[in-house]
């Protein structure tokens, strides 16, 4: 039986692309419009995968907003991917016919050095997807807009053609994915590697009360991993300026069988602090 898989659609998405790179043909894929409808997708389907971060434009709020409030999903494996954008347009259409570029923000994001030279007098609005842009692009009656994807899309979406390739602001662009599954245990038959990070889930108890200064160096030292990233959002309650993180943590022993035991004993010693901590990824 094949697993299911929720993805940030439509087809033809760099999520998509991602997926299957990861899945291959041993998945049914399932569009979703949103990452938050793709997380939620879970709760039917075997794995979600949502973007992560961006080489260029950073993290990925949408899916930050997902992870702060995930109750059924853990981060099982990664996938990254290099990212070559495209501005494409209707048949016949040219840069002077253009007026509006639309795309995902991320995207849009992406490819900012390009459209300030090339179109500078056009606006710009983000879309779910960028196979999305695409998608509405096809509709147009009209010449005047644009959108920024991936060349892919030509194929799955009528009457389009790649006006301008590889617009992106630097050609080293990659992006990450989180694959993201059911359960804790395990991992997807076809990947058998040890994991060597994580990504814990924090919510510090201290930082809730303005009279209490948050020490970010005392909680580094509390966790005693190797922390290669940090992520802040706002936690998920009522009372103002209460921020959840998310440490990204890399095995730091020549044992990678110790690695989950390490994280545990890291999630322990935050609780013992009073801080709300939980693994929510080991890959």
């Amino acid at each position: 039986m094949k697993l299911s898989v929720g993805f940030l659609g439509p087809l033809g998405t760099y999520t998509h692309q991602a997926a299957h790179e990861y899945f291959q043909d041993s998945a049914i894929y399932n569009e979703k419009r949103t990452i938050a409808e793709a997380l939620k997708s879970l709760e039917a389907l075997d794995y979600a995968v949502v973007p992560r971060e961006n080489s260029i434009f950073g993290s990925v709020i949408e899916t930050f907003d997902g992870l702060k409030v995930l109750k059924e999903g853990f981060i099982q494996g990664e996938v990254i991917l290099k990212i070559q954008h495209c501005l494409v347009v209707k048949k016949g259409a040219k840069f002077s016919d253009i007026d509006c570029v639309i795309s995902h923000e991320q995207a849009l994001g992406q490819c900012r050095r390009f459209l300030v030279e090339k179109l500078p007098g056009a606006t710009t609005s983000t879309t779910a997807s960028t196979a999305a842009a695409a998608e509405t692009v096809s509709k147009s009656q009209t010449l005047n807009i644009a959108a920024i994807c991936s060349g892919i899309c030509v194929t799955m979406f009528e009457d389009l053609e790649i006006l301008a390739n590889g617009i992106q602001d630097q050609d080293s662009n990659y992006t990450r994915f989180f694959i993201i599954g059911k359960q804790s245990e395990g991992k997807p038959p076809f990947k058998t590697l040890r994991p060597t990070h994580a990504l814990i889930r924090l919510i510090p108890t201290s930082s809730a009360h303005k009279e209490t200064s948050f020490d970010l160096t005392e909680l580094l030292k509390t966790i005693d991993l190797s922390v290669i990233r940090l992520d802040r959002r706002p936690a998920p309650v009522s009372h103002p300026f209460l921020d959840t993180y998310f440490l990204e943590v890399v095995l730091s022993t020549q044992n990678p069988s110790e690695w989950p035991e390490q994280v545990s004993q890291s999630i322990l010693r935050l609780r013992d602090k009073g801080h709300l901590a939980e693994s929510i990824g080991l890959w």
